[in-house]
């Protein structure tokens, strides 16, 4: 959204994102930790329906990867047809929080027999700017699925322009929508 007062300049540009999820998972596994700082409310924090705020990734309702990848299970009880996957990200550069190197989404019909259904590199901010919330939407042919593997791998060297330039990145998430 963009106001306009003819005789004013016009306003910043306002984006807000809105979300469907027709699925929530039964259970969610972190088959990696979060940040012991940036545990959310644990896993169930990706499928509470609840985003966080882009001005404040320390209230709880942001999920944080540092050290480790987000490789994460999300397990159904029967079986879904899925098109779609959306994680609802931060960034914020001066804090260090950069979109990950890349996301996958894997499905099948139990943790032992996934296959590859997207693999996305999303593209890195090239210079400082103000903190802003990120969906990455992953689209794919409609399939029936038990189980859901997400995977994302946070930044391992912040680029050269960066204050925190070698420094390892870190990728802040608060929801998985499922369609």
């Amino acid at each position: 959204a963009k106001a306009y007062k003819q005789g004013w300049y016009s306003s910043d540009v306002m984006e807000k994102y809105f979300f469907s999820s027709k699925y929530k998972p039964d259970s969610i596994i972190h088959l990696q930790p979060a940040d012991v700082q940036y545990k959310g409310d644990g896993a169930k924090t990706l499928s509470d329906l609840v985003t966080g705020e882009a001005t404040n990734f320390k209230n709880g309702k942001w999920v944080g990867f540092r050290e480790n990848k987000m490789e994460t299970l999300f397990l159904f009880d029967s079986i879904i047809n899925v098109k779609s996957v959306t994680l609802n990200s931060l960034v914020d550069v001066g804090s260090y929080i950069m979109p990950p190197v890349y996301i996958e989404v894997w499905g099948g019909t139990n943790k032992n027999n996934l296959k590859l259904l997207k693999r996305i590199s999303p593209e890195h901010p090239t210079k400082l700017q103000s903190p802003f919330t990120k969906p990455f939407e992953l689209a794919f042919t409609p399939a029936n699925f038990k189980c859901l593997k997400i995977i994302a791998m946070p930044v391992p060297k912040l680029p050269a322009w960066h204050p925190g330039k070698g420094d390892k990145g870190w990728f802040f998430i608060d929801e998985v929508f499922i369609n």
